[in-house]
């Protein structure tokens, strides 16, 4: 039996929340940065789908993506680097309207280090957009996942060891790991290890096999990888961030049973 809550990566449309909905998941993950900006999405929009998502019956369990593609919190601009501190504040108070309690700092090029920026300067930039994250998190009851992601995605934070020194400068329970199996066996040199040494750290988790489908389509090995979800104690959500192909249907089927059989 299946102890964590199982939700999957995709817009909150009506389409998308009655496919879940008949499928028997129960939640979502959102992408922020389409669905609860802040700077395009009114509170009138975030209270019709909170209330779709209700309807429905499925809850918005996180939400990732949180950053437009044209951020960037390490630039040389302040006016850049500024508007990411101010955005960042704000999504906390969007999540908190549509009583999502997890957005995950993925976003790889709003978090990179530009090439003509000094490496130690680029990482104080980003400290101080996890600090507003932290302070926002804790007035509006939100905590921001630091996701590790490739190298080919980003120069800041590949690794959960990265994650953790971040998360040890700013100390706050609002600031955790989100731990994503399809990156993390990119990078780490033993994914179970690692999952391990973040332990109560991760507050959020994102599957997917190691060829970006669905579990049980690729070599992942599940079966070790939540046996040790549990024995660390893991009880947060799990999201399944993964192509889906023609028949979405389907696959979530298969990656639903792909799990129970995991356990």
């Amino acid at each position: 039996m299946l102890n964590w809550v199982i939700a999957v990566c995709m817009q909150a449309t009506e389409e998308n929340l009655k496919m879940l909905s008949e499928t028997g998941i129960k939640a979502i993950e959102i992408p922020g940065y389409l669905q609860i900006n802040p700077f395009r999405v009114s509170r009138e929009d975030l209270k019709r789908m909170r209330e779709l998502s209700k309807a429905y019956g499925v809850s918005i369990v996180a939400s990732n993506i949180i950053y437009p593609p044209d951020f960037s919190h390490a630039s040389n601009s302040e006016n850049l680097r500024r508007r990411s501190i101010d955005y960042t504040y704000r999504l906390a108070e969007a999540a908190s309207e549509i009583e999502c309690p997890v957005l995950v700092w993925g976003s790889g090029k709003a978090r990179s280090i530009p090439l003509e920026v000094p490496p130690d300067e680029g990482r104080e930039r980003n400290l101080l957009v996890l600090r507003e994250a932290a302070k926002a998190g804790e007035e509006f009851n939100v905590k921001f996942g630091i996701e590790p992601l490739p190298r080919n995605e980003t120069n800041f934070v590949n690794n959960v060891e990265e994650a953790l020194k971040l998360i040890g400068c700013i100390n706050s329970d609002f600031l955790g790991i989100t731990a994503d199996v399809r990156h993390m066996i990119r990078e780490e040199y033993d994914l179970v290890e690692s999952l391990r040494m973040a332990g109560k750290n991760i507050i959020h988790a994102h599957l997917a096999d190691n060829n970006s489908m669905v579990p049980g389509r690729g070599i992942i090995d599940f079966h070790r990888l939540l046996r040790c979800f549990r024995a660390i104690g893991y009880g947060g959500a799990m999201s399944i961030e993964a192509r889906l192909g023609e028949n979405p249907w389907e696959e979530l089927r298969f990656a639903l049973e792909t799990l129970k059989q995991a356990v």
